[in-house]
Order: structure tokens, then sequence, then C-alpha cells
């Protein structure tokens, strides 16, 4: 039944049906969090492991018959395409056809979330360029930045001296200012005092002398003064005109400050936009990639979860083939136990034919010796009838004890081989007894490696079962046997102990045949004097009588013993043979286990072959996953490095700012002081 299970032409199709259908529910298990960043792994672990397969399939077990329609869909599938199915799809691959198609619609899934993928990964790696333009910008601009800052620092630098003179003229201005107030105040207290005194010129013309010349005096200190405020005038209006030019350099400063202030403030405002735009979108790029790092974890974490499976496959597939190989090794040591138990029931078969043979030949000459002892009780009995006669007839007598003491002879001869025959029939029974043991051992033996072959048989499952049918048959013979030995076992006991009543009864026959013998030589004796005593004669036949009647009944019960040992020997015959035609069952189903061994070890080495390809596939995969994850977790980290660049120049922005307002102060400051 093993047989026609590897060897039916659905089987390597069926093995392919159940790993298919264990990666399709992988690829249902593993649509977690990130369907589109998984789905695409996920696609490219089921086309690996298909591809594996697919190649293991056709390396191993080439389709026959039907099965060609399946193989074609599936190097469809694996080729990218739709599966057609064919108008003559047989029934019994509709099955298999419906899960290849479920299959290909997977992977055509799987491909267009893949798509999506990459289309994400363009958009993501256009923004990222677009990124990189900016932060290009911004480094352009942080350029013009530094230049306007080295600019600003220089009219800085030329403001200083000015704003000095500046200050220092305002204060040489507020001292002439100071200086002309008195002046003016006592220019204009002279004038008045003049008018008052041309008002009064006409009452004080007599003392118009006097007065004359204290007008003169007057008029020179006036006109000293007058010089004095001139000069103090003009050194204002040079002061003035100095502090125009100051002015108008300050104003021209202020002019060339305010431009390059626009410039910095448009330069910073364009700059603080960019840099938060920029800001954004790399806060928005660093969420996507801590997006695609989780689905990348997770993608590794099932990429790890599918090599651990696959390596549990593995690891399965060689402890089946090393179960397999051990059980290969056990099939063939109970193929030799088997060939030395049938080697051995044969030598016993042989053994019991020469014990029926021995035992007919001794029933024969127990036959022959009752014969002879009825005889021996006949010529007694007529010997103690004629022994009145002795006289007469002591030639007669002479022959009859010499025919006796022949006959004695050879019945104690016969009783010694019986003895002999008996004891070897002893031994031989023995040794049926130990090679009995050495059966129920194998036997033993065989049912517990029959149970070994059911325990993997199920370990294997539905390729099992054939195997498990086997080891059954072989657990009921290996029990057939143990019965049959127990059975065997007991007839040798009986056989034992009959033997042994009847070597005792032997014994006592031959030492009745010795007593026989005994009395013939006293007879003998006798018959030389038997003319001198014919009582003692009589007397003396008489007791051989006597002898010959136990003789007779002893030889009787060994004729029993022997013909009971003779129907032992034959029904040990029987169950030898029938035993023997057991063993040739065995004999042929252990071959056909050892072939059907021999298969199931080629495919389970098959098989873990095709389970390392696999497994390889599987470490590749996750190995690509891996680098791909290292891949993202630096792209995530140079994200972050740029999002905290473009915090930093936006930090700078503002600081730049904060600048910029406080020289628009004091730009406003100078333009207050140069108005």
């Amino acid at each position: 039944m093993v047989e026609r299970i590897f060897q039916s032409k659905n089987a390597p199709w069926a093995l392919l049906l159940v790993l298919v259908g264990a990666f399709v529910g992988y690829l249902t298990a593993s649509q977690g969090p990130g369907p589109v960043y998984a789905g695409g792994a996920v696609t490219i672990v089921a086309a690996a492991a298909l591809g594996a397969l697919y190649v293991w399939v056709t390396g191993f077990a080439a389709p026959s018959g039907s099965s060609t329609h399946s193989f074609n869909a599936l190097r469809e599938v694996l080729d990218g395409r739709k599966p057609r199915r064919p108008a003559d799809l047989p029934v019994a691959e509709y099955d298999a056809f419906d899960a290849i198609e479920k299959i290909a619609e997977k992977l055509s899934d799987e491909r267009r979330e893949e798509e999506a993928l990459r289309e994400q990964n363009g958009r993501a790696q256009k923004e990222i360029d677009g990124l990189k333009s900016r932060l290009a910008e911004l480094e352009t601009l942080r350029g013009r930045s530094s230049e306007l800052e080295s600019r600003a620092r220089d009219a800085e630098a030329q403001l200083a001296p000015l704003r000095s003179r500046l200050s220092e003229l305002e204060q040489r201005a507020r001292d002439a200012e100071a200086k002309s107030e008195p002046l003016r105040g006592r220019v204009s207290e002279l004038e008045q005092r003049a008018r008052d005194a041309e008002s009064q010129a006409t009452p004080l013309r007599t003392r118009a002398g006097e007065l004359e010349q204290r007008v003169r005096d007057l008029e020179t200190t006036i006109a000293a003064q007058r010089r004095e405020v001139d000069e103090a005038e003009r050194a204002r209006r040079a002061g003035e005109e100095e502090a125009k030019g100051l002015r108008r350099q300050v104003r021209d400063a202020e002019e060339k400050l305010s431009q390059y202030l626009d410039l910095l403030s448009n330069g910073f405002g364009e700059q603080m936009a960019a840099v938060e735009q920029t800001t954004r979108s790399m806060q928005e790029m660093t969420q996507q990639l801590h997006q695609i790092a989780q689905h990348v974890e997770a993608l590794a974490s099932n990429a790890e979860e599918s090599s651990s499976s696959i390596l549990e496959m593995t690891a399965t597939n060689d402890e089946v083939a090393e179960n397999t190989g051990n059980l290969a090794a056990s099939v063939r040591e109970t193929v030799s136990s088997i060939e030395e138990m049938t080697y051995s029931i044969k030598e016993v078969a042989r053994n019991v034919d020469a014990l029926s043979l021995t035992a007919e030949e001794t029933s024969s000459s127990m036959n022959e010796m009752d014969v002879s002892i009825d005889q021996v009780q006949s010529n007694a009995n007529e010997t103690a009838r004629l022994s009145e006669q002795v006289a007469s007839d002591a030639e007669i007598g002479a022959e009859a004890i010499l025919k006796t003491i022949q006959e004695i002879n050879r019945i104690k001869e016969t009783s010694s081989e019986a003895v002999q025959v008996i004891s070897n029939l002893g031994t031989r029974i023995e040794a049926i007894g130990d090679i009995l043991d050495v059966i129920d051992d194998v036997a033993e033996q065989t049912n517990l490696l029959a149970l070994n072959a059911a325990i993997i048989a199920a370990q294997a499952g539905e390729h099992g079962k054939g195997f498990a049918v086997v080891a059954d048959e072989i657990k009921d013979l290996a029990e057939r046997a143990g019965a049959s030995t127990r059975e065997i076992a007991d007839l040798i006991k009986t056989i034992q102990a009959e033997s042994k009543k009847g070597i005792t009864a032997v014994e006592r026959g031959a030492a009745t045949v010795d007593r026989g013998v005994e009395v013939s030589a006293s007879a003998e004796t006798a018959l030389k004097k038997i003319l001198e005593s014919s009582q003692k004669s009589t007397a003396m036949v008489r007791a051989i009588a006597r002898a010959t009647v136990e003789q007779a009944k002893g030889s009787k019960q060994v004729t029993d013993a022997i013909g009971r040992i003779a129907e032992t020997v034959q029904q040990i015959a029987a169950a030898t043979a029938e035993q023997a035609r057991g063993s040739e069952l065995i004999m042929k189903s252990a071959e056909k286990m050892r072939l059907i061994t021999q298969h199931v070890e080629r495919s389970s080495q098959e098989q873990a072959r095709g389970g390392r390809q696999i497994s390889q596939a599987i470490e590749n995969i996750s190995s690509m996953v891996n680098q791909l994850h290292q891949s993202h977790r630096a792209q995530a980290r140079g994200s972050e490095q740029t999002l905290t660049a473009a915090k930093r120049i936006s930090e700078l922005t503002r600081a730049y700012e904060a600048q910029l307002r406080d020289l628009s102060r004091i730009a406003e400051r100078l333009r207050a002081v140069g108005s």
C-alpha cells in the first residue's frame, strides 16, 4: 500500500500543494500594520520561496499524466502571467488549479502593492531631492547672510568714527550755543539800554559828552562783543555745515544700512520661510521614513519568522531524513534478523524431521523389542511348562537359553539405543527450547520495531498510512510468531517431561534387561547343572518369566512414550512447517518494507535537500531585508540630522532677525540724530 502511495503520479503534486498552502497562509498572516511595505517584501519572500519550491519540484519530481496542466499553470504564475484554465483540465486537478489561481491573484495584489510602494518611494525620493535643492538654497542664503553680516559689520565700523565725531560736534555746538546765549542776552540788554539812552538823549544832552564817551566805550565793547558773537556765529555755522556734512554722511550710511537691512530682512524672511518649509518637509519626510522604518522592521520580523519557520522545517526535514535513515537501518537489521530466524526455523524443521525419523526408528525397534519380549515370555512359559522335561529336553532348553540370552542382549542393546535416542531427543528438545527463546526474542524485537515503525508512520502523517498498515501486519505476524513460539514451548515442555518419563522407563527396562542378562547367565550356569537340579531350573525359568512380564510392561510403556514422542514430533513438524511458511511471508513483507523504506529514505533526502534550498533562499531574502532595514535606518538618521540642521538654521535665522531689529533700531536712532 505504501508502494502504491509513493508511486502515485499525484504524490509530488500533493506535497507541492501542501507547501503552497502553507505559504499562502503565511502571506495572509503577514498582512499586519504595514500592508504596503510588508506586502512587497512578502511578495519577494513568496516569489523566492515558490521559485525555490518550483526548482525543487521540477528537479526531483517531474510531472506525470494529468499533473502537467498544474505544473504549466505554476510556471505561468512564476513568470508573472495569469494562469489559463485549460478546457481538458481533469476533475482531480480542480482544487490544485483553484489554489494556483488564488496564489496568482495574491501575487498580483502583492505586485500592485509593490508598484505602489515603488511609486511612493519615487515620490519620497523626489521630495528628498527637492529638500536637497532647498538645502542648497539655504546654504546660498546662509552665504549671502554671512556677506550681509560682514558688510553690516563694515558699515558699523565706518559709522563708529562718524558717531564719535558727530558726538564731538554736537558737544561743540552745545558749548557754542551755551556761550552765545549770555552774549545774546547782553547784546539785547545793550541794545535796550541804547534805545533807552537814545530816548533820554534830549534831557541828557548835557551829559552828552560823558554819555557819548560812554557810548563810544559801549560801542567799542559792543563791537568787540559783536565780533565775538560773529566769531561764535561763524563757528556755529561752520559747526552746522560740518554737522550737515556729517548728517549727509550719516544719511548716506543710513540709506546703505537701510538697503542692507532691507536686503537682510528680505533674505532672512525668505530664508525663514524656506527653513520653515524645509523643516515641515523634513518633518513629514522623517515621519514617512519612521513609518517606512516601522514597516521595514515589521518586514524584517516577518522575514526572520519566515527564516525561523523554514529553518524549523529544514530541521524537521533533516530529522525526518535521519529518522528515515535510522528506520532503514532498523529495517535492514529486521530483515537480517528475519533471515536468521527463517534459517533457524528451517534448521529446526530439519532437526524435527530427523527427530521424527529417529522416533519412527525407535518405535520400530521398540515394536521389535516387544515382539522379542513376547517371544521371550512365550519361551519362558514354555520353559516353565517343560521344566519337568529338562532332562530329556536339555539340549532344547540350552538352545532356548542361548536364544534368550541373545534376545536379552538385543533387548539390552535396543534399550541402550532407546536411552541414547531419548537422551539425544531431550538434548535436541532443549536445543529447540533455546531456538524458541531466540525466536521469542526476535518476535519481541520485531514487535518493538513494528511499534517504532507505527510511531514513525504516525509522525509521517498522510504519507505514513501505508507504512503503518505494513507495521501493523508485521506486528500481527510478530504476535502470531510469539503465540506459536509459546505453544511450541509448551509442547516442548510436555515432550521433555514425557522424555524424562521415557528415559526413566527405559532405564528401568535396561535394569530389567541387566537382571535378565544376569538371570540368563544364571540359567546358563543352571543348564550345566540342569541335570543336577531341575527344580532350580524350573524356579529360574519362572523367575525369567516374571522378569519378562515386567520387561514387557516396561517395553509397553517405552513404546507408548515413543508413540507420544512421535506424535509430538509430528505436531512440532507441522508447527515448524507453518512457522516456515509464516517466515516466508515475513521475508516477503520485510523485502517490501525494505524497498518502501529505501524509497521513503530517498524521498526524505530529496525533501531535505529541497528544504535546505528553500532555507538558503529565505536566508538571502532575510539578509536583503536586513540591508534594506539598515539603509532605511541610515536614511532616517540622515533625515533627523537634516531636520536638526534645519532647526538650527531656523534658530540662527531668528537670531539674525533679532540682530536686524537691533540694527533697525540703531538706524532709527541715527536717523533721529541726523534729523
